[in-house]
């Protein structure tokens, strides 16, 4: 425990004044690209407005700040990398606890499990699970450090596994989404013997040729086609394109630019959030502070726009991922909980998922809810957590 060493988060006034300066220094189109572009050609300069505005005027750094500094904060150097993670016990019933990974993506950051982490770790009612939490930054998101050339997620998992045995966990479970899904993925491989069970909410895999689907299944495989698109025509890819082609030159253009950041990193919680709950329509307060925090840590945190971007550089691309996940080295042989929610990326059949592992035990479809589970629909995941965990962790000990 000597090499783990306490880590305060909190960032400068004069960093934040700077932010809210630079805000309101950048000027917004006037007009869209064509008069009736809509959302047709990237966000709608309407809902750009709206988020800008809310970010610059009502938005309040220093009460996200407060509850990101209620959490212990941490560091350490494995393989000579820099992690930054937060590490929480169970403030119950601690010799029940659950040591619990949980796993962010890209746009993502440790703050996206903001909402599920109080539950999680103080359960009103006695029978249910509690958890220790294990929070890490991905490598070169936000105060992890950025990874040298051809760094995977494979590798991230090595690293994490070894954190979770320098915290004295030598039994552990894990949850994903996102680019955070193929770290737990290996680490479910049964490669690493300490990781008894993970849970994803992004668990890209295709149903058998010879499958028929049902009506439900049919709208998921339509919005993962409707997300990648067809071939030489990647629908809504840009981003990824660019991410892992030349990676520098946005980073660059981004680094000191909150509202560059705000159009890349805001676009996905337009394009992947459910619009039914006021999310993908900022509607729902408490989801658009969850944004700008999370564009705020990236603002705060350089060069981790750019650095956090060799997630796609390095790693599988879109339109490989469920061949990827179906191939035998990489399928997730410890138990596997999944779920699932309409407006995410790839809301996988459970016919998909059976493809991408050998032990799947939890499956459940939601009927609202997008890609960022854990900030649109927390009580969902925390409701879906424990009953996973609560079982399979036990059973595989």
């Amino acid at each position: 425990m000597s090499n783990i060493k306490p880590f305060d988060p909190r960032i400068p006034q004069e960093e934040v004044s700077r932010l809210f300066r630079k805000l309101r220094d950048t000027r917004l189109p006037e007009f869209p690209i064509v008069p009736d572009a809509k959302d047709d050609y990237g966000p709608s300069l309407e809902w750009i407005s709206k988020l800008k505005n809310y970010w610059q005027e009502k938005y309040s750094w220093n009460e996200a700040q407060e509850k990101i500094s209620e959490w212990h904060h941490f560091t350490t150097e494995i393989e000579d990398l820099k992690v930054h993670f937060i590490h929480e016990r169970a403030r119950t019933r601690r010799k029940e606890a659950i040591p619990l990974l949980l796993v962010h993506g890209w746009p993502g950051t440790f703050y996206e499990f903001q909402n599920v982490m109080q539950p999680l770790l103080e359960p009103d009612d006695e029978s249910t699970p509690v958890f220790d939490l294990v929070v890490p930054s991905l490598p070169g998101f936000c105060w992890s450090q950025g990874p040298p050339r051809g760094w995977t997620l494979q590798d991230t998992a090595r690293i994490y596994d070894v954190l979770m045995k320098r915290l004295g966990y030598h039994s552990y479970v894990a949850q994903a989404g996102d680019w955070g899904h193929w770290v737990v993925r290996e680490l479910g491989s049964g490669r690493y013997h300490a990781c008894k069970a993970v849970h994803t909410n992004m668990c890209p895999g295709a149903p058998p040729k010879s499958y028929k689907m049902n009506k439900k299944e049919q709208a998921a495989m339509d919005r993962a086609k409707w997300w990648m698109g067809e071939h030489l025509s990647e629908g809504h890819m840009g981003y990824a394109i660019e991410m892992r082609t030349r990676p520098q030159t946005i980073g660059v253009a981004f680094n000191d630019n909150p509202v560059g950041i705000m159009m890349f990193i805001g676009e996905k919680y337009d394009e992947l959030a459910d619009p039914t709950m006021g999310t993908a329509t900022l509607d729902k307060e408490d989801y658009v502070n969850d944004v700008c925090t999370t564009l705020s840590l990236y603002f705060f945190t350089p060069p981790s726009i750019m650095t956090s971007m060799l997630c796609y550089y390095n790693n599988v691309r879109h339109e490989a991922y469920a061949e990827f996940n179906a191939k035998e080295e990489n399928l997730i042989r410890v138990p596997l909980g999944v779920s699932t929610f309409p407006y995410d990326a790839f809301p996988v059949p459970k016919a998909g998922a059976e493809t991408t592992a050998t032990n799947l035990k939890f499956f459940k479809e939601r009927d609202h809810g997008g890609h960022f589970a854990c900030m649109e629909t927390p009580m969902e995941m925390v409701a879906d957590l424990r009953e996973f965990f609560g079982e399979f962790y036990v059973a595989s000990l």
